[in-house]
């Protein structure tokens, strides 16, 4: 079976996965009652604004947290979870291939399900600021936005992403599919964390060179690339020589 093929079974498999579908669509009814919520904040009474901007934060965080960790952690666990991954090697699955199909149809799901999720909220804003600024406004400030200074920040935030992903997909292997893959994640972060400060100040005595990698996010970008080929390359080998 080809990359090709195993991608599209994963995301087959994951439009059938009904418990998380309905979660995502009921994120979405709260995401929408929120944002009509607060765009009609004038006509809401002092105690309810407050309750209403209460629960928009907590929805806020609870949209982050399911989008970051719990949606893909279970896409990313579902065949341990399942029993299927030794049938599915069993049957001829190349490993290597399924590996990267997965990590592909992961990104491809959680960019999917974060528009669904977004779409409603940013549309409305975008829409109330135009209204109230003036669109002439509002398109000035997001070609602001587009400036070349931005591409290094984008590039930073996908290859943050992607070496998330690599390091969540790391634990789940290591732990096959256990929920204390989550415990991990975390601990993986902070040495991750310690690492990267502790390589940050071995360049702070050469002022000019740390003014350089600061202002480019050149050096935030390679330790994301770093990462992700380091936690990348544990995660094959572990696929690669698991006994599943």
């Amino acid at each position: 079976m080809n990359a090709r093929l195993i991608f599209k079974m994963e995301l087959f498999k994951y439009l059938r996965d009904k418990y998380y579908l309905i979660a995502t669509l009921i994120l979405l009814g709260l995401n929408v009652i929120a944002t009509i919520a607060l765009v009609n904040s004038d006509h809401l009474g002092s105690s309810l604004l407050i309750t209403s901007i209460v629960l928009a934060i907590l929805l806020f965080f609870s949209n982050l947290i399911f989008l970051g960790i719990i949606y893909p952690f279970h896409l990313l666990a579902i065949d341990y979870k399942n029993r299927v991954l030794a049938l599915m090697v069993a049957s001829g699955v190349n490993r290597n291939k399924l590996f990267f199909a997965k990590i592909g149809a992961v990104i491809l799901a959680n960019i999917v399900v974060s528009f669904i999720l977004l779409v409603v909220p940013v549309a409305t804003i975008i829409y109330q600021v135009g209204n109230l600024g003036g669109w002439d406004e509002l398109f000035r400030e997001m070609g602001m936005l587009m400036v070349p200074q931005m591409v290094p920040l984008s590039i930073n935030a996908v290859l943050s992403y992607v070496a998330g992903l690599f390091i969540l997909m790391t634990s789940v292997i290591i732990v096959k599919g256990k929920t204390l893959s989550i415990l991990l994640y975390f601990g993986f972060n902070m040495l991750v964390a310690m690492v990267t400060s502790f390589v940050n100040t071995l360049f702070t005595s050469d002022y000019s060179f740390t003014q350089q990698l600061s202002g480019d996010n050149v050096f935030s970008s390679v330790v994301e690339v770093v990462v992700i080929l380091v936690f990348g390359f544990i995660a094959l080998q572990e696929l690669r020589h698991q006994n599943l």
